[in-house]
């Protein structure tokens, strides 16, 4: 515990007075792979970012995601993300970006609920002005692991009901991409 103590004590005044905290929002499209006839399902979140060394931050992202799925009820999807983001230059006003990162999800309906874990790797291009403002683009690429079981949901037919089994909605299992608008302030 002492020695906790006296790291966070020592570390806090050297990350505070080298490197930039960046705080921001984003938005942007989710699209599924198994949903590839669809159109990507809208995203809004927000980030929180810290300079680990000259090029390199860890960053956490909380991030809420939309579906409108007509088939059954709609889903709202619940992402965070811890990721690691690699300025590819040191200097300049547009910096590439590279990011690597892990997550959970949660997904709710009307139904039921369903968690999930992902990993997701991108690249992004983000224009840094003097006075802190960051503006940005980032396309991420990642895969989508589910907990879940199927759910029978009572059905009518007529005037028989029969059961249908509801396969979680909008949190599914397998690849994804997303395209991410971002604007944030750096202190």
């Amino acid at each position: 515990m002492r020695i906790a103590a006296a790291a966070l004590v020592l570390a806090l005044p050297s990350l505070a007075a080298a490197r930039p905290i960046t705080a921001g929002v984003m938005a942007g499209v989710h699209h599924d792979e198994i949903d590839a006839d669809r159109e990507g399902n809208r995203s809004l979140g927000l980030f929180g970012r810290i300079g680990l060394t000259k090029r390199l931050s860890g960053q956490l992202e909380v991030m809420k995601i939309d579906t409108d799925d007509q088939t059954w009820t709609p889903t709202t999807i619940r992402v965070a993300t811890a990721s690691l983001r690699l300025d590819l230059v040191d200097h300049g006003r547009l910096i590439p970006t590279i990011s690597f990162g892990a997550g959970l999800d949660h997904a709710s309906t009307d139904y039921d609920v369903t968690e999930g874990h992902h990993f997701e790797g991108g690249f992004g291009l983000e224009y840094r002005a003097d006075g802190g403002l960051t503006i940005g683009v980032d396309l991420r690429l990642g895969g989508r692991s589910v907990e879940q079981q199927d759910v029978p949901v009572p059905a009518l037919e007529g005037d028989v009901a029969r059961p249908l089994i509801y396969d979680g909605g909008g949190l599914r299992e397998g690849e994804y991409r997303a395209l991410r608008a971002t604007a944030g302030i750096a202190f």
